[in-house]
């Protein structure tokens, strides 16, 4: 009787223990076939655009008072316009440098002489050197500053961002969760606005906290995987 009760003792360690490794095996096998992920944080502050508008361009005649102060020549042309995005006039200023074109013709500097509140938008003017270009009094002209700078409150890589065939665009946020052996990570996909955009940062509407890690892309990326950050 004794031999027996020790047999089935016997049995029953070796089972618990048979699991036990099971156990951890399978758990080291699902750990690595955990996608290890990279993350980025969010900024706020300036970003550089190339800010884009239209004007008209009109005779130096018409500034009677600057041309008294020897600000203007009667001969001198510039384009009184407006860019198309308000949020450009905070990051231009008197002095900056934009490039002026008519279709089909070859770009001419220009320099952004005022910037003034009229007819409750914001418009610009800008001085066209003649020699620099072939323009005429009443032509339309579209206008470039490439460096110009807007506030944005977050922005975030174009390299972390997806886009649906609607034309959504979202990204994936690293989130800690309660799991059954503990709290977890995992990517939570987060739709996203894009207000304004260059080519390397996007502005989006949402205010994301700094501290926010946004996961880089990767295909095996879907909504609630479970991830491993990468520590460096």
């Amino acid at each position: 009787m004794e031999k027996k009760k020790r047999i089935v003792y016997l049995l029953l360690v070796s089972f618990l223990v048979l699991m036990v490794i099971m156990t951890f095996v399978s758990r080291v096998m699902n750990e690595s076939h955990i996608p290890e992920v990279e993350t980025v944080s969010p900024a706020s502050g300036n970003l550089k655009l190339s800010a884009l508008g239209r004007g008209v361009v009109e005779s130096g005649q018409l500034l009677d008072a600057r041309i008294l102060e020897g600000v203007f020549t009667e001969d001198t042309l510039y384009v009184r316009g407006y860019f198309y995005d308000k949020a450009y006039m905070d990051g231009v200023s008197s002095g900056d440098e934009v490039w002026l074109s008519v279709k089909g013709g070859n770009p001419a500097r220009g320099i952004l002489v005022a910037k003034m509140y009229d007819y409750m938008e914001d418009v610009i003017e800008a001085v066209i050197f003649p020699q620099e270009g072939a323009y005429a009094v009443g032509q339309e002209v579209e206008f470039v500053h490439e460096e110009a700078r807007v506030r944005c409150s977050c922005h975030i890589p174009n390299e972390v961002i997806y886009q649906e065939e609607n034309g959504d665009t979202y990204i994936y946020v690293l989130k800690s969760r309660e799991g059954i052996a503990g709290n977890v990570t995992v990517a939570v996909k987060t739709l996203v606005h894009i207000v304004i955009q260059n080519e390397t940062r996007s502005a989006i509407a949402e205010e994301l906290e700094m501290s926010t890690k946004i996961i880089k892309k990767d295909e095996a990326l879907r909504d609630g995987i479970r991830v491993r950050e990468r520590e460096w």
